[in-house]
C-alpha cells in the first residue's frame, strides 16, 4: 500500500514538474516573428519599418463623396437652395443622390464644385504629411466616371439612369489630390465608396436606403457598369511607377453581406481581381484591396489564395493569374457604436474588445495582409446626422423614434458628445483618449496597419482627427501613449484601474485574455458579448505562484488519500 502510494506521489510530482515547465515556456515565450507581407507599392520609404509594411493612414471622407454628418452645412445649404427653387414643394435632401435629383444638374455642379474646391486643399496634404501619416485613403463614387450627365452616359457607352452629376468634376479633383500626395510623399488608396444601386444603403454610398432590397448586383446593368468602372480604374492607375503615389485600389467600400448574398460578393471580387491581373504588368505591385463585407475574421483567408485552389476554383478560374495571397489585402472596419449592446458596454469591455479584435486579425496575416481601414474615437452615436439626416441616436433612444426600427433596450443616457468640447466632462475626454490609444497601440502591433476615419468634420468631434489632436485626445506623435506601451500591451496601472472600475468589489481584477472576438462594423454590427474574468489570467501568474498552487493541490489530494 505504502509502495503504491509513493509511486503515485512520484507520478504526480513528475506531472507537476512538466506542467510548471510548460507554463514557464508560455510565460517566457517571445512574440511571434514579424510577418512581412509583400504588399503595397514601395513608393516612399516611410511606408516600411524594418522591411515590414506599416500603414499609418487617414481618410479624407466627405469630400468627393459627400456625407451629411461630415459637412452638414453643405446639406443645409442645398435644402435652402431647393426651397428657393420651389418654395411650395416638400424638400427632402438626405444624401448626394437626392441632392443632385432635387437641385438639378447646374445647381448641383456649382454647389459641389465649390465644396470640392474648398473642403480639401493642398494645405491639408501638407499637414497630413507633417503629422506623420504615410497614406491617404480617398473615397470616390462610381458616378465620377459619368461622361454625359444629361444623357446618363457612362464609360464604354453604358447608359445608366441616376441623378448624379459629374462630367469629369470629381476626377479633376482626384488627379489634383494625387499631385499633392506625390509632392508631399504620401501614398494613396483610391476607394470606390459607392457603386450602382448602392452596396449597403448607407448615405456614404451616395444613396441611403434604410429599408428594402439593395440595387447593386440585382438591378439591370449595375454589375455591367461596376465592371466597366473597375476596368477603367485599373487602366488608369496601374503600371504608373513613380509617376503616381497610388499604392492600393479598393474595389468597393462596405458591401453589406446579408442584404447582398455573400456568394455574389465573392464572385464579383474574383471577377474584379481577374480584371486587375489582366491590366497589371509584372513590374507593378499595386495592392488589390477588398473589404470584408462584414463577414467574420478569417472569412477571406482561403479566398483569392492560390494555396487553396479548390476554394478559388469554386468561384472563378484564376489559373491564368500569377499571384500570391499576400497581393490581396483585406480591409476591416471597426466601430463600437452601432448597436445598443456596444453602446452599453463598460470601458473595460470596450478596451478588451479592441485588444481581442487585434489579436484575432493577427492570425489572418499569414493568409492575407489586413488593415483596419476605418475606425474612430467615437464611444457614442450622438454626432449630428451620423445615422442619417433626420435620424437620431441609439444612445438616447431617439434613433427608434425617427426610424421604423425597434428595440427592447432602454436608452443608455443623454447625448452630449455632439456638443462642443467645452461641454465634455473630463471623464468623457479620458475615455475617448483611452479608446483611441487602445486602437492605435493594438492595430500598430497586431495588423498591417490602420487608417483613421476621418481627417476632419465640421462638428463631429469623435470622428475628427484634427479636433481630437488639438484637444490632446489623439496622441501626437502617434506612439505618445499614456495608457499603453509601444509594443501594444496595456499599461499595468491603467489595466488595474479599469478592472477596479469594472469589478469594484474585486480589487485584484485584471484584464482577461478572452478567446472569443467581438467584431463591430459601421451601420451594421454583430456583437459578441465578452465575459471578462474577475481572476488573474494564468499568463500573469509568477512561476513560484504556479508551483505553489500545484503543490498545494497535490498536498490536499495526498492527505485525502491517506485518510
Amino acid at each position: 500500500m505504502l509502495l503504491n502510494w509513493c509511486c503515485f506521489l512520484a507520478f504526480l510530482l513528475s506531472c507537476l514538474g512538466k506542467f510548471t515547465e510548460g507554463l514557464n515556456a508560455l510565460e517566457n515565450a517571445g512574440p511571434l516573428s514579424p510577418l512581412k507581407p509583400n504588399v503595397l507599392q514601395d513608393k516612399f520609404a516611410s511606408y516600411y519599418v524594418n522591411n515590414t509594411i506599416s500603414v499609418k493612414g487617414i481618410t479624407i471622407g466627405g469630400w468627393l463623396v459627400t456625407e451629411p454628418y461630415i459637412t452638414p452645412s453643405l446639406y443645409r445649404n442645398a435644402t435652402l437652395l431647393a426651397k428657393q427653387q420651389n418654395s411650395s414643394g416638400n424638400v427632402s435632401i438626405i444624401d448626394e443622390f437626392t441632392l443632385c435629383k432635387t437641385l438639378g444638374n447646374d445647381a448641383s455642379l456649382t454647389l459641389l464644385d465649390n465644396h470640392f474646391k474648398t473642403w480639401i486643399t493642398e494645405d491639408d496634404f501638407e499637414q497630413i504629411q507633417a503629422d506623420g501619416f504615410n497614406l491617404v485613403r480617398i473615397p470616390i463614387g462610381y458616378w465620377a466616371w459619368k461622361q454625359n450627365t444629361s444623357e446618363s452616359l457612362y464609360i464604354d457607352n453604358i447608359t445608366y439612369n441616376d441623378p448624379y452629376v459629374s462630367d469629369g468634376l470629381q476626377l479633376k479633383y482626384l488627379n489634383q489630390a494625387l499631385d499633392w500626395a506625390q509632392k508631399y510623399e504620401l501614398n494613396v488608396w483610391i476607394d470606390l465608396h459607392g457603386v450602382p444601386g448602392s452596396q449597403n444603403g448607407f448615405d456614404n454610398s451616395g444613396e441611403r436606403m434604410l429599408y428594402g432590397d439593395l440595387g447593386w448586383l440585382r438591378l439591370n446593368d449595375t454589375k455591367k457598369l461596376t465592371l466597366a468602372v473597375w476596368n477603367k480604374m485599373f487602366q488608369t492607375f496601374l503600371n504608373r511607377g513613380d509617376k503616381s503615389p497610388v499604392v492600393g485600389l479598393e474595389i468597393v467600400n462596405e458591401p453589406l453581406g446579408g442584404k447582398i448574398n455573400v456568394s455574389d460578393i465573392t464572385d464579383i471580387y474574383y471577377e474584379a481581381f481577374d480584371q486587375f491581373k489582366e491590366n497589371q504588368d509584372l513590374s507593378d505591385n499595386t495592392t488589390f484591396v477588398i473589404h470584408d463585407a462584414f463577414q467574420g475574421i478569417g472569412h477571406w483567408n482561403l479566398e483569392l489564395n492560390p494555396n487553396y485552389q479548390n476554394v478559388t476554383d469554386y468561384y472563378f478560374n484564376l489559373t491564368r493569374a500569377n499571384y500570391s495571397s499576400q497581393d490581396i489585402l483585406v480591409d476591416h472596419h471597426h466601430y463600437e457604436v452601432f448597436t445598443d449592446a456596444q453602446l452599453a458596454e463598460t470601458q473595460f469591455s470596450r478596451i478588451e474588445n479592441i485588444i481581442n479584435y487585434g489579436n484575432s486579425i493577427y492570425k489572418e496575416l499569414s493568409y492575407h495582409p489586413a488593415v483596419i481601414g476605418e475606425w474612430s474615437g467615437a464611444i457614442t452615436d450622438c454626432a449630428t446626422w451620423l445615422n442619417g439626416v433626420g435620424v437620431g441616436a441609439r444612445y438616447d433612444g431617439s434613433y427608434y423614434n425617427t426610424t421604423l426600427f425597434t428595440t427592447g433596450d432602454k436608452p443608455i443616457g443623454k447625448c452630449t458628445s455632439q456638443n462642443p468640447l467645452s461641454y465634455w466632462t473630463q471623464d468623457y475626454r479620458n475615455r475617448v483618449r483611452q479608446f483611441i490609444e487602445a486602437q492605435l497601440a493594438t492595430y500598430s502591433a497586431k495588423t498591417t496597419g490602420w487608417i483613421f476615419w476621418n481627417w476632419k468634420t465640421e462638428d463631429a468631434i469623435e470622428w475628427d482627427y484634427l479636433k481630437l489632436k488639438e484637444a490632446g485626445l489623439f496622441p501626437s506623435p502617434f506612439n505618445n501613449y499614456e495608457y499603453f506601451r509601444t509594443d501594444g500591451s496595456i499599461d499595468e496601472e491603467f489595466s488595474s484601474s479599469l478592472s477596479t472600475q469594472a469589478f469594484p468589489r474585486t480589487a485584484t481584477s485584471a484584464f482577461s485574455s478572452a478567446t472569443s472576438t467581438s467584431r463591430k462594423s459601421k451601420n451594421f454590427a454583430s456583437s459578441n458579448k465578452l465575459k471578462a474574468s474577475q481572476m488573474l489570467s494564468i499568463d500573469s501568474m509568477s512561476s513560484i505562484w504556479k508551483m505553489g498552487m500545484c503543490a498545494f493541490v497535490v498536498t490536499i489530494f495526498s492527505f485525502c488519500m491517506l485518510l
